[in-house]
């Protein structure tokens, strides 16, 4: 587990001195998952981890024959504990994708808002903003304001804070599940390539521009406070994440033979 530590660190250096800021200290405190890369058995619901012993456990995935266990990584959720076990089997071929005079059929699908996905054959899903609709968005405001009420430090705002958390928590799992319907869904159409839009989130969640008046040196309004809604609404949406979750389905589909 120390050594997992040292690499973070280095990892995190070899960040900066590319240009992709300072590293930032975690205390214990924020500090919520640790990784061992030896001596991890499992058998049936029981896990065994180096210097901590047998532990019982939900085992939600049986490993598939052949797979060696390489590593496994423990982190503190607002719920309780996961265990995610990373597995190696090198047997396994290579993904190779089709080439493009094997494709007879393409759907394309374009990434929105107010429909959360609308494919080419006119066939649109709907968006259900899991974190930014009225009922959630008046909770966290009641819960947040509760928080600030305790005061700093005391077990009371500690209560509390996990209150938000275990919401978050409930918010991320559902669209999880979510994304993962929706991928299904398109990943079953009978087409030969899948065609996604290309957006870079990053770009269109950037603050806007400062803009100074040239004589006062005052600040200007630019938009900012009108696109604060717009950036809740885009980083609720999950583009990034549902078009990973495509395109895990597809591969394995068209490794396989099968459509898509």
């Amino acid at each position: 587990m120390l050594q997992q530590n040292v690499r973070r660190l280095d990892t995190a250096y070899k960040n900066f001195f590319g240009g992709r800021g300072f590293p930032t200290f975690k205390n214990r405190s924020n500090f919520t998952s640790f990784t061992f890369t030896s001596g991890i058995k499992i058998d049936s619901n029981k896990i065994y981890l180096p210097k901590i012993g047998w532990m019982r456990f939900f085992n939600s995935r049986p490993i598939p024959d052949g797979f060696n266990i390489k590593a496994a990584t423990v982190r503190k959720r607002q719920d309780g504990w996961y265990i995610s076990v990373r597995i190696e089997d090198k047997s396994v071929p290579d993904y190779i994708p089709r080439s493009l005079t094997e494709v007879q059929s393409v759907i394309g699908i374009d990434l929105g808002l107010t429909k959360l996905v609308h494919l080419s054959d006119r066939y649109q899903i709907d968006n259900p903003r899991f974190a930014t609709n009225k009922k959630i968005r008046r909770k966290l405001k009641i819960i947040q304001r509760r928080i600030n009420r305790k005061q700093k430090g005391s077990r009371n705002r500690k209560k509390e804070s996990k209150l938000v958390g275990r919401l978050h928590k409930k918010i991320t799992n559902k669209r999880l599940a979510y994304q993962w319907k929706i991928a299904n869904e398109i990943v079953s159409r009978k087409v030969d390539a899948i065609g996604i839009e290309d957006l870079n989130v990053a770009a269109m969640l950037r603050r806007c521009k400062v803009k100074v008046d040239e004589t006062t040196g005052r600040f200007l309004k630019n938009g900012q406070s009108r696109k604060k809604g717009l950036n809740r609404s885009i980083s609720d949406a999950a583009w990034t994440e549902l078009t990973s979750k495509i395109e895990y389905l597809v591969s394995p589909a068209l490794q396989a033979g099968f459509p898509p």
